[in-house]
């Protein structure tokens, strides 16, 4: 992992962002550059511009556009599309997409065509790929190592550190074939909802730029959702690769905990035990996402990773009929107008294409968050603190206020929320089994479908509620989301809505369907702990019925 002890600060905070940012915009070639008349007058949808700016061809704007990163494999492997020319149609469109949103933190595009030429060559000369992601190029979250790349956390003080090495899943990545030409953006310490940093500035959503592209892998989502990566690598502790996915109009999953490797990725907070966090794609379509797990799985990252446990990966079919529990709520936060639409519209469509979906009641989800927020920051957010400390550098808003509140827990505290927290999810799986009783296969639910969130996104410097999201890293449940359509005027505010408590009515009054014009929506499919493989088939089976997929 990068070296992330205290390098000595010889300069300010203010000086020391400034330089890192201006090396960043350095990597760029002059001909990408947008001229300042643009940058000046971005349209609140910067979508549009990758088309007009007149800097990609047709032939790379055919390539960025892609279905998906399947889509792009083959057209590699058939040889129709050199590795070159996909790594450099990437390298061109992410470029573009820094400018317009501030998605990157670190950028190696030589080494990437470097890359893609070898694989070229390979090709050429032994009529085989090297491995199933032959020539796709990935993008990375600034807290996974990369060998010889900055890591940073968001935080000045490590703005001068880099990896010595790849993290596991890099190196898997890597091995199939994969192209790494950028890291991505996160916030500062990485625990919050919206990605901003002093060291990098704010990441802006690319549909909507008064709305925030999530956290804490905003970089990833909002690079994706521009389409300046065919596939990204994200974390999740508390939302961090969903609220993303969602915001941008992305597929991605957080899997369990204890899945994949996660060796080789930066933590705010080294030691805590209780949630850990998971490794996770986000991309273009679940094949996508099935593709990355299943070649993480055949790399067999508990040979290297004592923490990941040993399960090969069991195929399983995409089912005719499943059975789905929907919870239209949490009894907290009220989803806003077009959420609500939107979950409707599924369990309508999904009743019409044979599934069968019964109600699934939340299960005490304000005291899941209370004992989750205890758990982050064991220590007070000690490390952080210091880090902070170290530079001077402000602690930005969504970040203060959580520090605010996080309360060092001693020894005892720390055993009564573990135990606590094994209750709750005996509890909870008790819950879940109890659908059973409910269904017409007398077995519970396959699935639970979810808002994603409360809003579709939220302005910047808001501070939301993170329960549909932070609720399954506590139980360690895998959650895929899965988009769904965007915001549209006609869904107005319910103005006869009476808010449940000063969380809902904040939300609640956060809704304005003008502020949130364009925003994608989604739904979150949450599957069972260890069971990724049957919640991918659940998933591509419910993706098919509420958004035509075939």
């Amino acid at each position: 992992m990068g070296d992330l002890g205290p390098p000595t600060m010889a300069h300010s905070w203010e000086q020391t962002a400034a330089r890192v940012q201006a090396e960043l915009k350095a990597k760029i070639p002059s001909e990408w550059l947008l001229p300042e008349t643009l940058l000046s007058a971005k349209p609140r949808n910067v979508l549009p511009v990758f088309r007009s700016c007149g800097i990609l061809t047709d032939r790379e704007l055919e390539i960025t556009e892609a279905k998906d990163a399947t889509s792009v494999l083959e057209q590699i492997h058939s040889r129709n599309w050199s590795a070159k020319e996909v790594t450099v149609a990437f390298c061109k469109r992410a470029a573009i997409a820094q400018q317009l949103v501030n998605c990157l933190m670190d950028i190696d595009f030589e080494g990437a065509m470097r890359r893609a030429k070898e694989l070229d060559e390979h090709l050429a000369k032994s009529g085989s790929v090297v491995g199933p992601l032959h020539g796709l190029p990935v993008s990375l979250k600034d807290l996974t190592d990369v060998k010889g790349m900055r890591i940073a956390l968001g935080m000045v003080d490590f703005a001068d550190s880099s990896s010595s090495s790849d993290a596991v899943a890099v190196q898997s990545l890597r091995a199939a074939g994969a192209v790494v030409y950028v890291k991505t953006t996160m916030p500062q310490t990485g625990m919050a909802l919206e990605t901003a940093s002093n060291l990098f500035g704010r990441t802006l959503n690319p549909f909507n730029t008064s709305l925030v592209s999530g956290g804490s892998s905003g970089g990833e989502g909002a690079l994706n959702g521009c389409l300046g990566a065919p596939l990204g690598i994200a974390t999740d502790i508390g939302g961090s690769i969903r609220a993303p996915a969602a915001f941008n109009g992305l597929y991605g999953i957080r899997p369990t905990s204890r899945r994949f490797s996660y060796r080789g990725n930066a933590m705010g907070f080294t030691g805590q035990a209780a949630i850990l966090s998971s490794i996770g794609p986000v991309g273009r379509s679940l094949r996508d996402i099935e593709l990355i797990l299943k070649i993480w799985n055949a790399s067999e990252p508990w040979l290297v990773d004592p923490a990941v446990m040993a399960k090969l990966w069991q195929p399983v079919s995409v089912p005719s009929k499943t059975t789905i529990g929907v919870m239209y709520w949490d009894e907290v936060v009220m989803p806003h107008p077009p959420m609500q639409r939107t979950l409707k519209d599924a369990v309508e469509k999904l009743k019409q294409a044979g599934h069968e979906v019964i109600d699934f009641e939340p299960y005490k989800h304000k005291e899941a968050w209370d004992l989750a927020f205890r758990q982050y920051y064991p220590n007070g957010g000690k490390f952080v603190k210091d880090a902070l400390t170290r530079t001077g550098e402000p602690t930005i808003p969504a970040v203060a206020k959580f520090l605010a509140r996080a309360k060092e827990l001693d020894c005892h505290e720390q055993n009564m929320c573990n135990q606590q927290q094994r209750q709750y999810q005996t509890e909870y799986l008790e819950h879940w089994n109890a659908t059973a009783s409910r269904t017409s296969t007398g077995k519970p639910v396959d699935a639970i479908l979810t808002p994603s969130f409360a809003s579709a996104s939220y302005p910047h410097d808001h501070l939301p509620w993170w329960g549909y999201l932070s609720q399954w890293n506590l139980l360690d449940y895998p959650a895929i989301i899965l988009p769904v359509g965007k915001v549209e005027p006609s869904d107005v505010p319910d103005t006869s809505y009476q808010p449940a408590n000063d969380l809902d009515r904040e939300n609640h009054e956060l809704y304005d369907p003008e502020l949130f014009a364009g925003a994608p929506l989604s739904l979150q499919l949450v599957g069972r702990s260890m069971f990724e493989e049957q919640l991918l088939a659940t998933a591509m089976a419910v993706d098919q019925a509420i958004n035509r997929r075939t």
